[in-house]
C-alpha cells in the first residue's frame, strides 16, 4: 500500500503535466508557419518528386551540415498528410517537447544524485522538468515549426548526457558487467552523432560532459584510468575533432560583411540579451518576448547603452560565481546550473555572426538555469511553513503556465504577434513588413505607407526592403511613379541581403511581369539596383539577390539582355548566376553567350574548379 502511493502521485503528476502542456500549446497549433517555413515546402517538393524513393541526401539541404534527422521527420509529416500541414507539424513538435521534458527529469535526477540533495532528487527533478516544460520562453522553441531541428538536437544531447552520467555510475561500481558500460559508452557516441545530424549545437555535448565531470565527479583521475573512462575520453575527442572540422574551414564563420553590426557589437549586445533571456525564463512576460525581436538595439560600445556595462559585469560575476562555488556542498549544484546555461550559449550567443536574438536558443541551456532556480527556491522557501511554501510554488507555476498560454495564443494570430512587436520601444522590421502586407490586403494603403516610412526612419538598416515594398504598394494601388524612390535606393544597402529582401524584390518583379505596372519604371529601377550590386561587390559581399532579379527584370522585355547580365555576373565570380544562366539557355535556344562562357558553365556543371 505504501509503495502504491508514490506511484499514484507520480502518475498524477504526469497527467497534470500532460494537461498543462495541452492547455498551453493548443492555441499555437492552429496558427500559420513562420519565417523560414520555406524549408518545409522544400521538403514537400522533394516528396512530390521522390515519394517513397527518397534518400537521406535528398533532404540534406537545411544547412551546410544537412540536419537530415529533423528533415526526415518533416518528410514523414508531409507524407502522412500529403503535404505541409501546420497543425500536424506543430503537434509533432509538442510531442517531442514532452519527451524532452522527461529527459530533463532523468538528467536532473541523475545529477542531483551526486549532491547533498539526493534524498529530494525526484521532487527537485520534477520541479525542474515542470518549469522547463511550461516555460513561456520555450514556447518559441516548440511552435516555431522549423526549430524541430533544435528540439531533436536537444533530445539527443540530453540522451547522450543521461547515458554519460549512467556510464560514470557504472564505472564507479566495479561489479557492473563490462558489457553494460560498453553499451552506455556506445549510447553516448550514438546519441551525439544523432544530435549533430539534427543541429550543430550538438558540438557542445563535450563541453557539457566536461562541466559534469568538473562539478559533480571528484574522482576524475581514477575515472580516466578505467576502460569506461578511456572510452568516454575517446568519444569526447571525436566530438572535439568534429568541432574543429566544422570551425576550421570557415573563416567565413567570422565574416560580418553581411551584418549591420560588428563582432565587438554582437558580443556586447549578447551580454544584454543573455540577461533578457534569464529574466524572462524566471519571470516571463507574454508581451516582452516573441519571435519578432530583429529590431533589438545594438550595443555600439561598453557604455552605449549604459546597460551594456552592467550586463557585461553581471555575466563576469556569474562566471566567477560558477567557478568559485564549484564543489561547494550546498551551492555547487546551483553553480553547475549557471555554468550549464552559459555553456549552452557558447555557439549562438558569442562571436559567430548570427542574428542577435532568438528565444529558441534557450531551449537546452534553460534546463541548467531551471536547475539552479529550483535549488535556490528551496533555500528561500525552506524557512517558511510547508503549506505557505507549497502555495507560493503552485502560484508561481500557475502564473508561468498562464503567461505561456497567452504567448501560445499570439502564435495563433499573426496580426496580434505583429501588433505586440510594433508596440515595443524598438521597431521590428519583420513585424512591420508583415503588418504592411495585412494593411495592403485590407485596403489600408495610407497605413501601409506610413508604417514603411516608420521603418525607413527608425530602422535604416532595413530601408532597402521598405523602399522596395513601397514600390510594390504603389504598383498594386495604381499610384504614379515616384522618381525620388529610385534615386534613394542605392543609399539603403546597409542591411543583410537576406531572404526577405529577396522576397520584396521578387514581389516587385512578379507584379511588373503580370501587370506591366506603370509605377515601376524599369529604366530607373535597373540602374538603381545595378548600383547596389556594384557597391556590394566592391565591399566583397555577395550581390546575388540583386543580380538575379535584375536578370528577371530584363527578361520581361529582353531575354538576351537578361542572359548578358547574368553572363557578366557569372564571369565576375558569382557562381549562382551561372546556374540561373544555364536555366535561361535551356528554356530559350535563341539566347546566345560567348564560347568561353559555355566552357565555364560546363566546368561548373561538372563540379570542377
Amino acid at each position: 500500500m505504501l509503495q502504491k502511493k508514490p506511484r499514484i502521485a507520480w502518475l498524477g503528476g504526469l497527467l497534470l503535466a500532460a494537461l498543462l502542456t495541452g492547455v498551453i500549446y493548443a492555441p499555437g497549433l492552429s496558427g500559420t508557419l513562420y519565417l523560414d517555413s520555406t524549408k518545409l515546402y522544400q521538403v514537400e517538393q522533394v516528396y512530390r518528386e521522390k515519394g517513397a524513393g527518397v534518400e537521406l541526401q535528398d533532404l540534406a539541404f537545411a544547412s551546410q551540415h544537412g540536419r537530415v534527422i529533423p528533415q526526415l521527420t518533416f518528410y514523414l509529416n508531409v507524407a502522412m498528410g500529403d503535404g505541409v500541414d501546420p497543425y500536424a507539424i506543430k503537434l509533432t513538435n509538442v510531442v517531442i517537447h514532452a519527451v524532452n521534458a522527461m529527459l530533463v527529469y532523468l538528467l536532473a535526477s541523475l545529477l542531483l544524485e551526486q549532491t547533498r540533495y539526493r534524498e529530494r532528487k525526484r521532487l527537485f527533478a520534477a520541479a525542474v522538468a515542470l518549469a522547463w516544460l511550461i516555460s513561456a520562453v520555450n514556447v518559441s522553441g516548440v511552435v516555431y515549426a522549423v526549430q524541430r531541428m533544435n528540439q531533436l538536437a536537444t533530445l539527443f544531447s540530453l540522451a547522450a548526457l543521461v547515458f554519460y552520467v549512467r556510464l560514470r555510475g557504472a564505472a564507479s561500481n566495479r561489479g557492473v558487467p563490462g558489457g553494460r558500460w560498453l553499451a552506455l559508452a556506445a549510447g553516448v557516441v550514438a546519441m551525439s552523432i544523432l544530435a549533430y545530424a539534427s543541429k550543430e549545437n550538438a558540438l557542445l555535448i563535450p563541453v557539457f560532459i566536461v562541466l559534469i565531470e568538473w562539478y559533480l565527479f571528484p574522482d576524475l583521475s581514477a575515472w580516466l584510468r578505467t576502460r569506461a573512462g578511456l572510452a568516454a575520453t575517446v568519444a569526447a575527442s571525436v566530438m572535439v575533432l568534429l568541432l574543429l572540422a566544422w570551425l576550421l574551414p570557415g573563416s567565413s564563420l567570422l565574416d560580418y560583411s553581411e551584418r549591420t553590426f560588428s563582432l565587438q557589437e554582437r558580443v556586447l549586445t549578447e551580454a544584454r540579451i543573455l540577461w533578457i533571456y534569464m529574466t524572462q525564463l524566471i519571470l516571463p512576460s507574454s508581451t516582452a518576448t516573441g519571435l519578432y525581436q530583429d529590431g533589438i538595439p545594438v550595443s555600439t560600445g561598453l557604455f552605449s547603452p549604459l546597460s551594456t556595462a552592467a550586463a557585461v559585469a553581471g555575466i563576469v560575476g556569474l562566471i566567477i560565481f560558477a567557478i568559485r562555488y564549484r564543489g561547494h556542498e550546498a551551492v555547487g549544484i546551483i553553480a553547475f546550473g549557471v555554468a550549464f546555461f552559459l555553456a549552452g550559449h557558447l555557439l549562438e550567443s558569442t562571436v559567430f555572426p548570427l542574428e542577435l536574438y532568438y528565444e529558441h536558443r534557450n531551449y537546452l541551456p534553460s534546463a541548467g538555469l531551471y536547475l539552479s532556480f529550483v535549488v535556490s527556491a528551496f533555500w528561500l522557501l525552506r524557512a517558511m511553513r510547508q503549506p505557505y511554501a507549497i502555495l507560493i510554488a503552485l502560484a508561481y507555476f500557475a502564473g508561468v503556465a498562464w503567461v505561456a498560454h497567452a504567448k501560445s495564443v499570439t502564435w495563433s494570430d499573426q496580426q496580434q504577434a505583429f501588433r505586440l512587436a510594433l508596440a515595443r520601444d524598438y521597431l521590428s522590421p519583420r513585424a512591420a513588413s508583415g503588418m504592411t502586407q495585412i494593411h495592403l490586403e485590407e485596403g489600408r494603403i495610407g497605413a501601409a505607407m506610413q508604417l514603411l516610412d516608420r521603418v525607413i526612419a527608425e530602422a535604416p538598416h532595413d530601408a532597402l526592403r521598405a523602399r522596395l515594398q513601397q514600390l510594390y504598394v504603389q504598383c498594386a494601388t495604381g499610384s504614379s511613379p515616384d522618381a525620388h524612390l529610385y534615386s534613394v535606393l542605392p543609399d539603403v544597402t546597409g542591411r543583410e541581403l537576406d531572404i526577405e529582401v529577396s522576397q520584396a524584390l521578387s514581389n516587385v518583379v512578379t507584379i511588373h511581369a503580370s501587370t506591366g505596372c506603370e509605377a515601376i519604371d524599369v529604366d530607373r529601377l535597373i540602374p538603381a539596383l545595378a548600383s547596389i550590386s556594384g557597391d556590394l561587390r566592391a565591399d566583397q559581399r555577395s550581390s546575388w539577390h540583386i543580380d538575379y532579379y535584375i536578370g528577371q527584370l530584363y527578361s520581361t522585355f529582353d531575354e538576351q539582355r537578361a542572359a548578358q547580365w547574368l553572363e557578366e555576373r557569372f564571369l565576375d565570380g558569382e557562381e549562382s548566376a551561372g546556374w540561373v544562366l544555364m536555366e535561361f539557355l535551356e528554356q530559350n535556344e535563341t539566347i546566345s553567350v560567348a564560347p568561353d562562357t559555355v566552357t565555364a558553365l560546363d566546368v561548373l556543371q561538372s563540379g570542377e574548379q
